[in-house]
């Protein structure tokens, strides 16, 4: 009897995994030209940023970049230096690619750029996905497998389909091309498991909407800096509801521990140079500790490590203010 059921087989998951090229580039003449080497390195390399979410690969502002020596990058693309330099060398020209140098005994940065969409490329785009054929609707015989069952003749050889008939695939993830360098970042339990996106249950929904809230916010908030709204993000583990909540359980901790050092909480701006960082790193530690499974009570955790942070800092702000100039921040 099993015989007859449809098990989902491992091999043929991983059978079903892809990259995916960009059609602009069949469209537009500034991406045409690209070789075929450059195309699937920049639809690899897209691939991979997710792995440098996880890494932690995105700078103040917010932008994904890679760190590669030229041995992991020959290892990833599967090519060798010669052809590494030239690939490296047609994504920047298409202005795909941009090479940053940190400094001496700094690892260079590679930020992966979106690729340009012109009107001319969405008309482009929807031809290559509309039949034009005026004798697309005629029917032809496709040939199907038989059945596995070799004790029993063959049920089904052939079918009847429509030329231009949809035939909808399970949609999987992409991303196997993992190399993770920092071994000491378990994974937090925000691994989105990509399943069929045309059901409109109820969870699928929300998804969809709390991904629409974090880029509205991403782009809007002006209290928190970049870096600490994508950490927010991570330790919200993709809940809109729960990174709101998390947003005004440190505000609170900023007010309640500089006001309670008599320190003018509204001086202190997130987004500071001397600020930014810290906070960024003391999310990035309340993250671990959710990874090691340490914390049980989350808001409460927050708070009270955000307001040894403020703590800290309004500390330190002061003592500062006081050598320099003789000023004072704290309230009279």
């Amino acid at each position: 009897m099993d015989n007859q059921l449809n098990y989902y087989n491992i091999k043929r998951e991983y059978a079903l995994k892809f990259f995916q090229v960009p059609k602009v580039f069949m469209t537009n003449d500034k991406y045409k030209k690209l070789s075929a080497e450059a195309k699937l390195a920049f639809a690899i390399l897209s691939d991979r940023l997710q792995l440098s979410i996880k890494n932690h690969w995105f700078d103040k502002a917010g932008n994904i970049y890679f760190i590669y020596t030229g041995e992991q990058l020959e290892q990833i693309l599967g090519c060798g230096h010669s052809k590494i330099t030239s690939i490296k060398k047609e994504l920047t020209e298409a202005q795909l690619l941009v090479m940053k140098r940190m400094g001496q005994g700094k690892a260079n940065r590679m930020y992966l750029l979106g690729p340009e969409i012109t009107d001319n490329d969405i008309y482009g785009i929807d031809q290559l996905e509309t039949a034009e054929n005026p004798l697309a609707e005629e029917v032809v015989n496709i040939d199907l497998p038989t059945s596995m069952n070799d004790g029993q003749p063959e049920t089904l050889d052939k079918s009847r389909l429509l030329k231009n008939s949809n035939l909808d695939y399970r949609k999987t993830v992409t991303s196997d091309t993992d190399i993770n360098n920092t071994e000491y970042l378990k994974t937090l339990n925000t691994d989105t498991k990509k399943t069929d996106t045309l059901t409109d249950s109820p969870q699928n929904i929300k998804q969809l909407q709390d991904a629409a809230l974090f880029e509205v916010q991403l782009e809007n908030d002006n209290i928190f800096s970049k870096q600490q709204l994508l950490a927010l993000k991570l330790l919200s583990n993709g809940d809109f509801e729960l990174f709101c909540t998390v947003q005004k359980t440190i505000l609170r901790a900023k007010k309640q521990a500089l006001n309670s050092h008599q320190i003018q909480s509204s001086l202190f701006d997130l987004q500071d140079e001397d600020i930014d960082q810290p906070v960024y790193d003391a999310l990035m530690r309340i993250v671990q500790q959710v990874r090691l499974g340490a914390i049980q009570d989350l808001n409460s955790y927050v708070f009270s490590t955000m307001f040894d942070q403020f703590e800290q800092l309004g500390s330190k702000r002061a003592i500062t203010a006081y050598k320099t100039s003789g000023a004072t921040i704290t309230w009279e």
